[in-house]
């Protein structure tokens, strides 16, 4: 019986661990620019319900980098969507070329958070503009997410690309 009770616990710690993954994405996930021309990028969060059962669910604060080539695309600006209500609002540093730190915190009560938040949502919204021709992917690194609580939620990630087309030949 103790095998069989430590058997179930461990089930349940996998289960809880495969549960909370919370996916960061782009959106659109892939899309063609003018040279000179800007990108709009949100940057989307999914699968924030309460998993496990009996966990707050919902996301509290969020700190990640978004890596991008800065030969291809320069960053223009980003804009907070406001999905943490009341918060120590979107916070951008520039680490290096090419990479962004994004983070925020919430200052909402729990309660109060989860009723603004769904299991997907808009985080911000990012603009690049195309610089030169080629492909520049998006991706995200160092990803730290909280729930309503602060509780460190397992992250996921969809990447994304930005094509920047050379400019049309007058013929």
């Amino acid at each position: 019986s103790r095998a069989l009770l430590g058997c179930v616990f461990a089930g349940l710690l996998f289960l809880s661990g495969a549960a909370s993954a919370y996916v960061l994405s782009f959106s659109p996930a892939a899309q063609d620019i003018g040279l000179g021309s800007v990108a709009t990028v949100e940057v989307r969060i999914s699968d924030v319900a309460p998993e496990p059962p009996g966990s707050p669910g919902g996301l509290g604060d969020y700190d990640f980098e978004v890596v991008y080539d800065p030969a291809i695309i320069t960053f223009y600006k980003a804009t907070d969507a406001g999905a943490l209500g009341l918060a120590v609002g979107l916070d951008v540093a520039f680490l290096a070329p090419g990479r962004l730190n994004l983070s925020a915190f919430s200052l909402e009560a729990p309660d109060d958070l989860l009723a603004l938040q769904s299991d997907s949502m808009l985080l911000l919204t990012l603009a690049f503009t195309g610089i030169a021709p080629g492909t520049s992917s998006l991706l995200f690194e160092n990803v730290t997410l909280g729930d309503v609580l602060g509780t460190p939620r397992t992250p996921s990630s969809r990447n994304g690309s930005i094509t920047v087309l050379p400019a049309a030949v007058p013929e």
